[in-house]
């Protein structure tokens, strides 16, 4: 227990005093996110521990391969009660601490070989050593900038409530769990939580913000009837189908359905309406009403336009991959920039519409396999293709780790011929590197949709894969 105290030693930055050791990425004073450090002056007094001082085995180092990036490399293990290696920094202000009052969170860009990491925060209120505050994020290939809200800081070892008005340290750590760390660092600071999302006009943020309605017959989604997906405006996430949309004549865009988990029901403060939100960003779309007999649904989502955007149907490209328990294979595809939508379920067997215990019994011959939507204008099909390859291990045959079975196969559906080529591709280039990769190409067929409990099934539980992890396989 001891040895997770020092993972505390952490760092923070007075908002205040921010100007004065760093930069700013906007000068609008409104609307800025303090930087606590984006290395461009060295290590600028961060230093690098390991549990050794308390008597642990776990080593490492600290470097900077690159003006801009701190790198933190090592071996963490549980031995003699050990299990960290952190890299920290200590505000030196008037006061001994920073106000972050009139922030949200920490905000963090990096990179990594697709662990989890943590950052740590200890307040001047916190007297010892074992007493902080910690939220875990992980470091894929590609630099990503994670956004941590003050709110979802957990307790460790303190009664203390976290006030963020008084952070004295801050961190970055690989702790708690055997692993080899390699994370690059390019930046850390506090953020509001208008910086994490699209900029709005003002009357966007009337209605999205605080929750305001458009004029009937008067938002350019009324009467659109493209095909194609409609997304959040303010976060970009996949919230309703252009099949689910219908002509209802009240004036506002009208969906008998919506993507699953995409879109939050809560009753409106005065018990009357039932309001919709979007899942991710909490934006307002409008309110949900049943038992109209509109639809055989018998629902109708009554959405601003102004709340949403549009993907149309020529922009989105679907792909399916299959590699082992679906619920790691989409936690990683999901988070992919460009991507609109996943899905799990059942394909490449033989059984219609299975459930979830008749694949696992090994006699329909589906596997396992996750569905991926996303707009072809901001990633592409070798991209998404490159991140199935390096979060599983595709020599294996008929299973993935621990899961075994013809249903965790590692196998490919295409679409067309262009996909197929690119998986050949990159099996060829896996290859060449001397693996003995098992993964099967099949042309793509009928796609059941798993249960609800299995989508997104990391995202609703706060968990990570145990059997998919980030390897970079390709250089």
């Amino acid at each position: 227990m001891f040895y997770r105290i020092l993972i505390i030693t952490v760092v923070c930055l007075s908002a205040a005093l921010i100007a004065g050791c760093s930069k700013q990425y906007k000068p609008d004073a409104e609307n800025d996110r303090y930087i606590i450090d984006d290395f461009s002056g060295g290590q600028n007094n961060w230093r690098f521990f390991t549990d050794q001082v308390m008597g642990g085995v776990s080593e490492g180092k600290m470097s900077m391969p690159e003006e801009g990036r701190l790198r933190m490399q090592g071996s963490v293990s549980l031995e003699n009660n050990g299990g960290f290696i952190l890299v920290r920094k200590k505000l030196k202000t008037d006061k001994g601490y920073c106000d972050a009052s009139g922030y949200d969170g920490v905000w963090i860009s990096a990179s990594g070989n697709g662990k989890d990491y943590s950052v740590h925060i200890r307040t001047s209120v916190n007297w010892f050593p074992w007493e902080f505050f910690k939220q875990d994020f992980e470091a894929g290939e590609k630099s990503e900038t994670h956004y941590l809200p003050f709110e979802d800081f957990e307790k460790y070892g303190t009664w203390r409530g976290f006030d963020p008005s008084k952070i004295k340290y801050i961190a970055v750590a690989a702790a708690f769990e055997k692993m080899q760390a390699d994370i690059v660092v390019e930046g850390i600071g506090f953020y509001r939580e208008q910086d994490m999302y699209n900029e709005l006009t003002e009357q966007e943020k009337r209605v999205i913000l605080e929750k305001g309605t458009e004029k009937p017959f008067s938002g350019k989604y009324n009467d659109h009837y493209e095909n194609g997906i409609y997304t959040c405006r303010r976060c970009g996430a996949a919230l309703y189908r252009s099949s689910s949309k219908f002509k209802s004549g009240c004036g506002w865009p009208s969906y008998d359905d919506s993507i699953k988990g995409a879109v939050k029901e809560s009753l409106d403060a005065d018990g009357m309406r039932t309001e919709i939100t979007c899942a991710n960003c909490g934006g307002h779309l409008g309110h949900v009403f049943r038992g109209e007999g509109f639809t055989e649904k018998n629902t109708r989502h009554c959405v601003n336009s102004i709340s949403m955007d549009f993907v149309p149907e020529s922009r989105i490209e679907r792909a399916v991959f299959a590699s082992g328990c679906f619920w790691g294979v989409q936690h990683h595809l999901h988070k992919i920039d460009g991507v609109l939508a996943t899905k799990v379920g059942y394909t490449g067997g033989e059984t219609d519409n299975p459930t979830y215990k008749q694949v696992c019994s090994g006699d329909t011959g589906h596997a396992e396999a996750v569905m991926v939507e996303f707009d072809r204008d901001k990633t592409d099909y070798e991209t998404i293709a490159k991140i199935y390859f390096e979060t599983h291990d595709p020599t294996q045959v008929d299973r993935q780790g621990p899961d075994i079975g013809e249903q965790y196969r590692s196998e490919i559906f295409y679409f067309s011929q262009q996909q197929k080529q690119t998986a050949e591709k990159l099996i060829k280039r896996l290859e060449e590197k001397g693996l003995d990769v098992a993964t099967e190409l099949s042309k793509a067929n009928e796609f059941w949709d798993a249960e609800d409990y299995h989508q997104h099934y990391y995202k609703k539980n706060g968990k990570t894969p145990y059997c998919h992890i980030y390897q970079k396989k390709f250089d």
